[in-house]
């Protein structure tokens, strides 16, 4: 079955909503096989005609790129000063497996990254990535 079966229809008003309910089309996989001049009849000339469009996959507007923010950050703060080197070391495995999936989640990659530690003491590492 098409995966665009169990969506919900695009730019679907109430009105619209309720008028092709009534004829038993419930998601976007229904209304794609439609012809589109049923679609047309029943919801009106160029709503009708948009709608069956955009079932289908057709869909003249721009695409407008999201704009990704340019930094990101995660934090972990002990909740008193700790020296035990293997809890700070798995804090900060986790806190860079976080930022991984964050990054990852956005298609983004990382240039920089900073550490800041207690009493404003910075550790940066930075690296330019081949293209």
């Amino acid at each position: 079955m098409d995966q665009r079966a169990d969506q919900r229809i695009p730019d679907e008003g109430p009105r619209q909503a309720q008028v092709v309910r009534e004829y038993g089309v419930h998601c976007v996989g229904l209304l794609a096989v439609i012809p589109p001049a049923a679609v047309q009849r029943l919801l009106g000339g160029r709503v009708g005609r948009q709608m069956a469009d955009r079932a289908r996959g057709i869909d003249p507007r721009p695409v407008a790129p999201r704009v990704l923010p340019a930094s990101a950050s995660v934090s972990r703060t002990f909740p008193r000063h700790t020296l035990d080197g293997a809890a700070v070391r798995a804090a900060l495995l986790n806190l860079v497996v976080t930022l991984d999936l964050q990054l990852r989640r956005r298609s983004q990659a990382a240039r920089g990254l900073t550490l800041r530690f207690a009493g404003d003491t910075t550790w940066e590492k930075t690296r330019r990535l081949s293209r």
